[in-house]
Parts: structure tokens; C-alpha cells; sequence
């Protein structure tokens, strides 16, 4: 089962932007395919996710592009974004 979220537009100073973490190729064998992790990106850009496999785990990052080099594995893990801030670029 696949529950779809339609992109929303948020205001950029006070809410939160939701993403998944779509596992295209598991090169680590440990997480899976597919959407392995969601979290939100608050306001001032640090991140926290939270992985959906067997191994539940939660963690704080300093920006969403420290997950996108820690967890992108060269392309096979895209950030799939579920919410676009108003001053962001469309």
C-alpha cells in the first residue's frame, strides 16, 4: 500500500517541510528500497528523520544536505520533498 502526499506550500518562517527518503538500490543491505526514512526540515534548516525499516532509529541533522551526502550513497537514495517553503524556488 502507497499512501500519496500532494506537495503543499508552506510558509517559509514558522512551518515545518516533510520529505521521505526513497532508497532506490540498497548498497548497504542493512535499510531496503523504497521509502526507508521521513522527516521534516524546521525553519532554520536542521533536519530530523527517522528511518521506517526493521531498525528504527532517529537523528538530527544541521541541514538536509548533510543527509543527502551521509545517506545518498552516489544517486541510489533520492530526497523526495512533500512540502515547498514560500520563498523557495519552483
Amino acid at each position: 500500500m502507497t499512501t500519496q502526499h500532494p506537495t503543499q506550500l508552506v510558509r517559509s518562517d514558522t512551518d515545518l517541510v516533510r520529505f521521505h527518503l526513497h532508497r532506490l538500490d540498497d548498497v548497504t543491505g542493512v535499510s531496503g528500497t523504497g521509502r526507508v526514512a521521513g522527516g521534516v526540515i524546521f525553519p532554520d534548516g536542521t533536519v530530523a528523520m527517522r528511518w521506517n525499516k526493521d531498525l528504527k532509529s532517529t537523528a538530527v541533522y544541521d541541514s538536509i544536505d548533510d543527509v543527502a551526502v551521509i545517506h545518498g550513497h552516489d544517486g541510489a537514495t533520492v530526497i523526495e520533498l512533500l512540502d515547498i517553503r514560500a520563498d523557495d524556488p519552483q
